[in-house]
């Protein structure tokens, strides 16, 4: 009797311990990440206002720019939080820009430009994944970049229809960072191989500071929508 006592307690006290190393060591739980290769097609624009801070100059043409389309390019890491949130982390190669068209209607005289502004930027996102097995999210964050060069390409043609065109790759007064915020919203498509996936989206980037320094004499904020194609790697 005392061997089955002895035996009993120490049973007991075996799954006691287990038990206590069970509720003090809780599993870890892990969630799916996502590598992906993502190009953005975008529509580009800007606001642009005098710096009435410095020294008030009026627009001129300028104040007659439209959008101009472009690419963007970007790698990066989705990682999961939970089942339904993730941190989105990219390093991505950023234009923005705008451009300027005029004809006149009198003779063949034309001009216009399309400018491009050029970043490494650091987009930062936070997505909601509405259900692990529904493809659609949505995301919002906040996109760092520092500035990296600037190309302005400019055609125009004479009274007789001569052509000419000149690039200018320099321009002074341009800010080295600036900050946008980004919206974003999409769905991610399973491939069967590999865990691959395609995503495709709809974006929104609007820039909270100037790209110009504080004595220049405009205030420029870019500002674009686009469509974003990716391809995801899940682990």
């Amino acid at each position: 009797m005392k061997f089955f006592t002895t035996l009993f307690i120490c049973i007991f006290c075996s799954l006691l311990n287990a038990q206590i190393t069970t509720v003090t060591k809780p599993i870890k739980k892990t969630y799916s990440s996502r590598f992906y290769v993502e190009s953005q097609r975008m529509q580009m624009g800007r606001t642009l206002v005098s710096n009435e801070a410095f020294l008030p100059i009026p627009l001129g043409i300028r104040a007659q720019e439209s959008t101009l389309t472009l690419w963007s390019h970007q790698v990066g890491l989705s990682a999961g939080l939970t089942p339904h949130l993730f941190i989105d982390g990219a390093v991505a190669w950023q234009q923005n820009g705008e451009s300027f068209q005029w004809k006149s209607s009198s003779s063949d005289s034309s001009f216009a430009y399309q400018i491009r502004y050029r970043y490494l930027a650091m987009p930062l996102q936070l997505k909601f994944q509405i259900h692990p097995k529904v493809p659609f999210y949505i995301g919002a964050g906040l996109v760092p970049a520092l500035y990296q060069s600037y190309r302005q390409d400019l055609q125009w043609s004479d009274s007789l229809g001569a052509k000419y065109h000149d690039q200018i790759k320099e321009i002074e007064g341009m800010q080295s960072f600036i900050l946008s915020y980004q919206l974003s919203g999409g769905i991610e498509l399973p491939l069967k191989k590999n865990n691959m996936g395609l995503r495709i989206g709809g974006l929104y980037r609007q820039q909270l500071t100037s790209s110009y320094n504080p004595y220049s004499a405009y205030i420029h904020k870019s500002k674009g929508w686009g469509i974003s194609f990716a391809l995801t790697k899940k682990f």
